[in-house]
Formats: structure tokens, sequence, C-alpha cells
């Protein structure tokens, strides 16, 4: 499988939990606490080598106070990062699907354009999260989001490879493009991320790139709980080492995972 981070999570698809640890209380995903349209790693970016400009409105139609600011690309190896437009939307509209245990991050509801509209509305407003597509040539291979200001970390979020990209190092890719540009441009925290404990794919993915455990803890996680009453014991059976019942709840076992700035594959 892919990375989930995400991944994503996902060849790395989506593994990354879209919730985070009671503890840290982040800003995130929809779906999560965070926002899921809020709060789910990267190389030198050759466009600010050359002294293009930093970043740009993403809809001249938006105001300055209501839109977010974005790199023009984030340059990665293989692939790039862009904003989310249009043509990407339908792009990931389009994308195959894995369902449960990680329907969270599948992209169906973006053929509803009622609903497309609003995700796009809502990746392109001004706030603390940023949300990247990651191209191969105008190729949507995957995504990933952060969010800049959680008081644990640069919280990378979203991380999201479909299974018809997964095998080629997306996930692994894009993580590092994207942790090249943070570096740059938000110096300092350290890179954090949430990912339940059977998403093993999406972890080897994460260590690539020099994420390590810091924590596992019981968390509460809404669509996965959710669907757990509705899918079959057998589908439930795949990950039930990984849940527990408790407080007429189900809740998972998730991995805090950590990677300091500076990170190299030789530290």
């Amino acid at each position: 499988m892919p990375t989930p981070a995400s991944p994503p999570p996902p060849s790395w698809s989506r593994w990354a939990c879209p919730r985070w640890p009671r503890r840290f209380t982040p800003s995130r995903q929809p779906a999560p606490t965070h926002r899921r349209a809020a709060p789910g790693p990267p190389f030198a970016i050759p466009g600010l080598a050359a002294g293009l400009p930093m970043g740009v409105p993403l809809a001249a139609s938006m105001s300055a106070t209501s839109t977010a600011t974005y790199p023009l690309a984030i340059a990665g190896d293989g692939l790039e990062l862009r904003p989310w437009d249009e043509d990407l939307l339908a792009q990931l509209a389009g994308w195959g699907e894995r369902g449960f245990p990680y329907h969270a991050f599948d992209l169906g509801h973006l053929r509803d354009p009622a609903r497309a509209r609003a995700e796009l509305a809502r990746a392109r407003e001004a706030g603390p999260h940023r949300h990247f597509v990651a191209c191969e040539g105008d190729t949507a291979v995957g995504r990933i989001s952060v969010n800049l200001h959680d008081r644990a970390g640069l919280y990378l979020w979203a991380v999201h490879v479909p299974p018809e990209h997964e095998g080629r190092g997306v996930c692994r890719r894009m993580m590092a493009a994207l942790m090249e540009w943070l570096e740059a441009e938000h110096p300092g925290p350290d890179f954090v991320l949430t990912t339940n404990t059977f998403a093993d794919h999406a972890h080897r993915a994460y260590q690539a790139v020099g994420f390590k455990v810091a924590e596992t803890r019981w968390h509460y996680d809404r669509p996965l709980a959710e669907q757990l009453w509705r899918v079959p014991r057998e589908q439930r059976k795949a990950i039930e080492k990984h849940l527990r019942f408790h407080n007429g709840r189900w809740e998972v076992r998730t991995h805090l995972m950590a990677r300091p700035q500076g990170w190299s594959p030789s530290s």
C-alpha cells in the first residue's frame, strides 16, 4: 500500500490519523477536532533561489484577509507541491478509494459540486493551515496539509496517496519537499504527526524521512469509531488488536510521531 499520511497515509496514503492526542489539542481537520479542512517533508526550492515571489494569492477575487498565500510551487524529488485549484480538485475527486479503516481519507464526496466548492474554499481560506497537492507533471498523485501554529509543532496531517499512485515513494517525497520548505519559512518547531498504530505501511514512510514515535496512547477517532458500528465483524477483526471499547465508545491506539528540524539520514 502507499502512504495518509496521510500519506498517505499512504504508498503512503492516508494513514495519518486525522485526530490528535487530547493533550496536544491541535487545531486540525474536520473529522478531527482539528478541522478536517483545518487541523493530515523537502528540498531546495529552485523558484526561491531564482528570486521568484515567495507567495501569491490563490484567488484574486478573494480579499487578502480571507485568502491564504502560498508559494507558486514547492519543488521536490520528481514532483512538486501546488495549492489546491479547480483542475486539481477534479482529479482528487476521481481518485481511487480504500474504504474502511482508511475511509476518512477518501475523497469521493468531492464529486458533489456543492461539497467540492466548499472544500476548495476551505483549502484557500486564511488561517493556520496550508493544503497542497503533490503533482508529477500535471497529474495529482498525493496531498498533504500542515498546521503552522499547533502548539505541539508543525503538524502534518491529511497525508494521502491514492491506491493508483502508491508504491513509488510519493508519500516520502512529498513529505520531504514540504518539510524542506517549512524549515526555510518556519524555522524552529519540530515536525509532528499522529497515526493510528495499525497503519504499518505509512509508518515506514514516516520513519524514512526521520519521524520517530514520541508517545502512544488510546484516542477517540470519531470517523473510525462511527464506522466500527457499521462494518462486518470480519473487517473489524483485521484491526481489533489496535482497538478497545472504553467508557461506551471505541478508541484506537495512536502514535504521536516527531522529527526535529535539521534532520538528515546520516544524523
